[in-house]
């Protein structure tokens, strides 16, 4: 994963930061902003991100694009999708247009230049953060888990274009979930090929992610 350098905020309480409050800074995870490079957005381009909330991916994507462009940000949840857009008022971000939509049938009439595909998943990366997984995580979680993560997939990669890029993503380091999942997907979308793929684990810096990067022949 290539890296770009990042300021680094040591102290806990950045929200009371004037920067932050006069929408001159966003703050993010290292390993999750890495995903943000990893699909690589340009100005003018059509980006679909379709598990969004809290919105930090789909804000830096617009940052990076010089907020030229569009993205449609979808959740599941209304009162989450309501977080993206506090943020991107506070930012003064217009690109992106938020959707109350269950990614795993949604419908477009446009076609996207690339898509974020940063599922529901067993949250193995984060634990630092969230150590409460262990004690709520079951087996049976696995059974609904991972094939929600490929109904999502599967579903959302009928609207990239020719040529078009789709990153999937998770914050675990369960290879039934990462890499099971894209060598499934490619076997039965032969309109698909791989293009790259990153494992980041966790560290005192950051948490852990799995993205795998494909395109569309």
């Amino acid at each position: 994963c290539e890296e770009d350098p990042l300021y680094i905020y040591l102290k806990n309480d950045y929200f009371h930061h004037p920067y932050y409050q006069k929408g001159y800074m966003s703050a993010q995870d290292e390993g999750s902003y890495k995903i943000v490079e990893f699909v690589d957005p340009l100005p003018n381009e059509r980006i679909l991100d379709c598990c969004a909330a809290p919105g930090t991916k789909s804000l830096a994507m617009a940052e990076r694009m010089n907020n030229q462009g569009w993205i449609d940000a979808l959740d599941l949840h209304e009162h989450r999708v309501e977080l993206i857009e506090k943020d991107a008022k506070r930012l003064g971000v217009n690109i992106i247009h938020t959707k109350a939509q269950d990614a795993s049938n949604y419908v477009s009439d446009s076609m996207y230049d690339r898509i974020l595909c940063d599922v529901p998943c067993s949250g193995y990366g984060v634990l630092s953060r969230k150590p409460d997984i262990k004690l709520r995580m079951v087996s049976q979680d696995m059974d609904t888990l991972i094939p929600l993560q490929y109904a999502i997939l599967s579903h959302v990669s009928k609207f990239l274009k020719p040529k078009g890029i789709l990153v999937y993503s998770t914050c675990t380091m369960n290879k039934k979930e990462n890499e099971k999942q894209i060598q499934n997907f490619l076997k039965e979308h032969l309109d698909f090929e791989w293009v790259d793929e990153c494992t980041i684990f966790a560290s005192e810096k950051q948490d852990g992610f799995y993205m795998a990067k494909l395109m569309r022949k």
